[in-house]
């Protein structure tokens, strides 16, 4: 498996408390049967310092000379969104993952930003491909799944927590989550891994309770095949999202038109 969203880098947000607690995220991620992991310190969002590209490969570096051979550490940034997005990603003050085209984007808790399609809309014209992060705990698309739907018809792609889909961050996030999931509206799982054993780098049991919903094979494009497809920044076939409230049209989507 690859997870494309960690905080195992140490001391630099409210990931990894020591280089030592880094290790042993490592080797517990190394033992659940992940082989790369990105990293993924908070930017602008007020839980980290904002670290520029040059400053997380020195300390990926580090990590992995750590680390060894247990587990491949790749760069990489959680961004929270803001309207000033896409002038810091053409200004390089932000780390797309593996110093790719991919990038991670993070909603505030509670709702979804006015204007984000514009804003996902501006990364893509630098053909920055954006993937939003665990929209299952957001609130407003709790109450309406929907909203993301229309986003992934737009071209984004879309990152759940294992966690939420095996119920650890609660039934309401896992009720959302496995909607995304039927609904064609997940592209990856990852740990989102902040500590040893509380939020653990543990993505085989999220891929399992995937599995139950969307069957094996599909589970494991969610932890392989389509976050390899990340790393080495390549385009990777989706399926279109099954529009809500509706049975399945066969209209293709824009990932769809796009990638095939």
């Amino acid at each position: 498996m690859i997870d494309i969203h960690s905080h195992i880098m140490p001391e630099i947000d409210d990931g990894a408390r020591s280089l030592e607690e880094a290790v042993a995220m490592a080797e517990l991620a190394a033992a659940d049967g992940i082989e790369q992991m990105v990293s993924t310190p908070h930017m602008f969002n007020g839980l980290s310092h904002n670290p520029g590209p040059s400053e997380i490969l020195d300390r990926v570096s580090k990590l992995q000379n750590a680390v060894g051979s247990t587990l491949k550490i790749v760069p990489g940034n959680e961004v929270h969104v803001s309207h000033e997005i896409a002038e810091q990603v053409k200004s390089r003050r932000v780390t797309l993952i593996n110093n790719l085209n991919y990038i991670l984007i993070e909603f505030p808790q509670l709702t979804v930003p006015i204007g984000a399609d514009d804003l996902f809309y501006k990364l893509q014209l630098q053909n920055i491909y954006p993937i939003l992060v665990h929209p299952e705990r957001n609130a407003q698309i709790q109450a309406r799944p929907s909203i993301v739907a229309g986003f992934v018809e737009r071209g984004v792609f879309i990152q759940v927590t294992a966690m939420s889909v095996t119920g650890e961050f609660g039934p309401t996030a896992k009720t959302c989550a496995n909607s995304l999931l039927r609904h064609n509206c997940v592209h990856f799982l990852a740990t989102d891994t902040h500590r040893p054993l509380r939020r653990p780098p543990v993505l085989s049991k999220g891929r399992n309770a995937a599995a139950q919903v969307i069957g094996e094979e599909a589970a494991r494009k969610l932890v392989y095949d389509n976050p390899l497809a990340v790393v080495n920044g390549e385009h990777f076939a989706v399926e279109p999202p099954i529009p809500y409230g509706t049975a399945t049209t066969g209209k293709r989507s824009f990932l769809a038109r796009f990638f095939r």
